[in-house]
């Protein structure tokens, strides 16, 4: 947060409009690494990451070995599997969506 507030006054106190431009720059810079810390971060990226790898895994054999293909037989998923699959690419490609809204409204 100092940081953040030493790129502001250092944007106030700029003697010529490279200097304004360079603090703006960094304000920019800042403020968008405190907005991706307050929605997770890289460590709820990896962990969603983690979490999605075996159900892509899963479809991309699916779709391309068995039915592009044809090389191969996958076995169903259980429905709780095939549930939990659903929840996750929903949340997966909805809290994508989700950030970019957040985003768009705070601009």
């Amino acid at each position: 947060m100092d940081r953040l507030a030493d790129a502001y006054a250092a944007r106030h106190n700029a003697k010529n409009e490279s200097e304004r431009i360079a603090a703006n720059v960094e304000i920019a810079r800042l403020e968008e690494r405190q907005a991706n810390r307050a929605l997770g971060g890289r460590i709820t990226a990896l962990v969603q990451m983690a979490w999605a790898a075996p159900f892509i895994i899963y479809t991309f054999k699916l779709v391309v070995w068995d039915k592009v293909l044809g090389l191969g037989i996958t076995d169903p998923l259980s429905p709780e599997l095939l549930s939990l699959q659903e929840r996750i690419a929903t949340l997966y490609f909805g809290g994508a969506a989700a950030i970019g809204v957040v985003r768009a409204l705070r601009k």
